[in-house]
């Protein structure tokens, strides 16, 4: 029925009932303002398609989708009949490059020799700065988003950065600047890109354990603004990383002082909130996402290797918690500390930077038996060589 045949029949209904007319003429007021908010809504519409701005957020929509189709094609083959085939291709991988990376920006790219038991080495700055270098092993036609730490995000091919070789020794003034840090901002991480077509939710963690979840729907304007957000509540923190992650799936990141806290992705906030009670001097240095098939382990600046089963995570329901302590209070009064942590299968391979700038390769399954690395003085940073890449 037709709104003008409403209005005939509740002019009617008034004339029959008087008493009805207040409530008639509420039903007519609240109709006209629907039928006016429709009306604004179709003439807004009407007034981006013609001047354009309704026909730049679509042509922007598709090239976010072909930028994502281009990053799938990259990863997994140029052949879009092989698209179909993404899960099963998402073990294969092609030639693997080494990220090492420090806060000011500069990187290392090594593409990795499976024979290979040493890289290389960092001949000057290791120990320098207050931040040690973090190591990421990725597929070398990926491409990688740089986080920093204002939230400014940008994004770089890792075939467009100058390999060094393998085995070599290096100096960081020979080391990459594919975006140099602006004032006032470091260079907190980098992260693989290729799964954001297949991820729910970008998942950030500060270094004082604050986390916030984004969903990957928002990517188009998250690589456009080039603005990611810090995901921090206090002054003094400041962003440490960003996983690609899905539902369902679980979190866990680690702390200096040997926390341990798991979270469910699904169970976390889109705004940022604190997760863990810290001490001052504590922080968080790796944070990942665990897999029945794999096993956690944690690395001392000693070389010391804790293994714990994925199973055994203990997982924080919300507000701040205290997370499970792996490090006995003995021990940490006489000063021992993590410097890394990684979920791992046995038969991956570790790098672990050491304190006189070299780069070896540890077999995981090894590593765990033993119970420690062999390195030449203190551990400084580890990364996990994958035969395959995890969102």
């Amino acid at each position: 029925m037709s709104f003008s045949h409403k209005i005939d029949e509740w002019m009617k209904e008034a004339e029959t009932r008087p008493e009805s007319a207040v409530t008639i003429v509420k039903l007519i007021a609240r109709r006209l303002r629907e039928l006016t908010e429709r009306n604004e809504e179709l003439l807004a519409e009407n007034i981006a398609l013609q001047n354009g701005t309704r026909v730049e957020e679509y042509q922007k929509r598709i090239a976010h989708l072909e930028y994502q189709l281009d990053l799938l094609k990259r990863r997994f083959g140029a052949d879009e009949a092989l698209l179909a085939e993404l899960p099963a291709r998402a073990a294969e991988i092609s030639t693997l490059s080494l990220l090492v990376y420090n806060t000011y920006g500069r990187l290392f790219r090594l593409e990795v020799d499976p024979g290979l038991q040493t890289l290389g080495r960092i001949l000057d700055e290791t120990l320098a700065s207050s931040e040690q270098p973090r190591l990421l092993a990725i597929p070398s036609n990926e491409e990688v988003l740089l986080l920093f730490t204002s939230g400014r995000v940008s994004t770089c091919a890792v075939s467009s950065l100058p390999a060094v070789e393998a085995g070599g020794t290096w100096t960081w003034d020979q080391a990459a600047l594919p975006d140099e840090p602006r004032a006032g901002e470091m260079l907190a991480c980098i992260m693989p890109l290729s799964h954001l077509p297949l991820s729910e939710f970008f998942l950030q963690v500060s270094r004082r354990g604050c986390v916030k979840k984004t969903m990957t729907s928002l990517a188009q304007s998250i690589l456009g603004n080039h603005y990611l957000g810090k995901s921090t509540l206090q002054k003094s923190d400041q962003p440490f990383d960003v996983l690609l992650c899905q539902k369902k799936d679980l979190f866990a990141f680690v702390t200096l002082e040997g926390k341990l806290l798991g979270l469910d992705v699904d169970a976390l906030p889109y705004n940022a909130e604190d997760r863990i009670r810290l001490t001052a001097s504590d922080y968080v240095i790796a944070s990942f996402v665990p897999h029945p098939d794999e096993s956690m382990i944690f690395v001392t600046q000693t070389g010391k290797v804790i293994q714990r089963a994925s199973d055994n995570l203990d997982l924080s329901k919300s507000g701040l918690a205290k997370g499970q302590a792996l490090i006995p209070p003995a021990r940490l009064e006489q000063g021992v500390r993590f410097i890394g942590a990684a979920s791992v299968r046995e038969e991956e391979r570790v790098v672990a930077l050491d304190a006189t700038g070299s780069l070896n390769v540890h077999l995981a399954e090894a590593m765990i038996g033993a119970g420690s690395i062999a390195a030449g003085g203190l551990v400084l940073s580890i990364g996990v060589l994958s035969p395959q890449v995890n969102p």
